[in-house]
């Protein structure tokens, strides 16, 4: 693989501080490939197949770094239906028959229908991509205001 000098800067910054990582192992993988190596010798010290390679070297030179990034639309798409997932998290649990004030991981997999049959972690991930993180609930508010004691007074006890 022959490269220009630009190009090889360009691969030599992207394999230092490229993101994401992956980006990274690709430009490494690429330089192996313009020092010389050959393509089963690169293919065993990355762990990837010989038609990877080809693959990455076709769309670098193609491409440029843009080339080594993946495509949107790859991989598995999600089944969380993420309007579904703000329209349930938006509002009271109470709206749907249950009898308790705030949402937890486990009851939003039980209720949220296209959530059915989530792990929390997998609820927790669901509610990522719609733009929510979780938060727990605290028991009390703690007021940064010095007097707040001396506010508060005598309508409410510990």
């Amino acid at each position: 693989m022959e490269l220009t000098e630009g190009e090889r800067k360009e691969l030599e910054e992207t394999a230092k501080r490229g993101e994401p990582g992956y980006v990274r192992r690709k430009a490494l993988a690429l330089l192996n490939l313009a020092d010389g190596r050959g393509i089963s010798e690169v293919g065993r010290i990355f762990r990837v197949s010989r038609d990877s390679l080809y693959e990455w070297r076709k769309r670098y030179l193609g491409e440029g770094i843009g080339g080594l990034r993946v495509r949107a639309g790859r991989g598995r798409k999600g089944r969380a239906n993420l309007e579904e997932v703000e329209r349930y998290a938006r509002q009271s649990p109470r709206n749907f028959g249950v009898g308790r004030t705030r949402w937890t991981l486990r009851l939003l997999g039980d209720v949220v229908p296209s959530l059915k049959g989530f792990s929390s972690p997998g609820v927790r991930k669901a509610l990522r991509r719609a733009g929510y993180r979780y938060k727990r609930g605290q028991p009390w508010v703690h007021s940064p205001d010095g007097r707040y004691e001396e506010k508060k007074g005598l309508w409410t006890k510990r």
